[in-house]
């Protein structure tokens, strides 16, 4: 984003920025600094405004931030830990492994933050998701908070008991799953009827 900025001819400030973009310029300063959980809109605006694509923009942020926590493994249940239940295929739907049952894990991942009793983790297998998410990360998934436009969400097709792992937009009132990765094709899937949203991703990290 700052070597974006400061190859633009009118957007090298943060208050140009600011102004282009209609947020206030401690926005802008926030996101430089990795900080902070600003709108999808208004991060699809600023990426728009400088030519930067949306999920490399957000790659730049988290990295910023602080680099991927690392994710231990434990072989049984401990307080603090959750649930890793299965692989999920972020390339596109994929057939359940399991039934979402927590009890049911072999192995537990600590999740260095406030999460829902229900909070279960799952690991990409895929690289639709990258750059923000990478082949082997494990996502944590709430299934207790609510989405909104721009969150990143783990889909379950009931009839056929598929799931995958996308970014949900809504578009003139219709909601739509697309990867991240530019080259993953389709790039908007419109969300089906007997599509549910299994949780939200609210973190992520790396097996040490």
């Amino acid at each position: 984003m700052k070597s974006a900025m400061a190859a633009s001819k009118n957007l090298r400030t943060q208050a140009a920025v600011a102004d282009a973009v209609g947020v206030s310029q401690t926005t802008i300063s926030r996101m430089l600094r990795g900080e902070g959980d600003p709108q999808y809109e208004t991060k699809r605006h600023v990426a728009d405004l400088l030519g930067i694509n949306l999920p490399l923009l957000e790659k730049q942020e988290r990295d910023t931030k602080s680099l991927p926590d690392q994710i231990a493994l434990s072989s049984g249940k401990q307080r603090g830990l959750v649930p890793l239940i299965s692989w999920v295929q972020a390339g596109g739907f994929k057939e359940s492994i399991d039934t979402f049952q927590p009890g049911d894990a072999e192995l537990w991942v600590a999740c260095q933050r406030r999460c829902g009793a229900n909070t279960f983790a799952l690991q990409v297998d895929g690289e639709s998701m990258e750059p923000f998410y990478q082949h082997r990360d494990i996502i944590f998934v709430d299934p207790d908070v609510e989405w909104t436009n721009g969150a990143d969400v783990v889909v379950r097709l009931e009839e056929s008991n598929e799931v995958t792992f996308k970014r949900i937009v809504v578009e003139n009132g219709q909601p739509f799953l697309m990867p991240l990765n530019p080259e993953t094709k389709p790039q908007r899937i419109p969300l089906s009827a007997d599509a549910r949203i299994a949780g939200v991703v609210i973190k992520s990290g790396r097996i040490k």
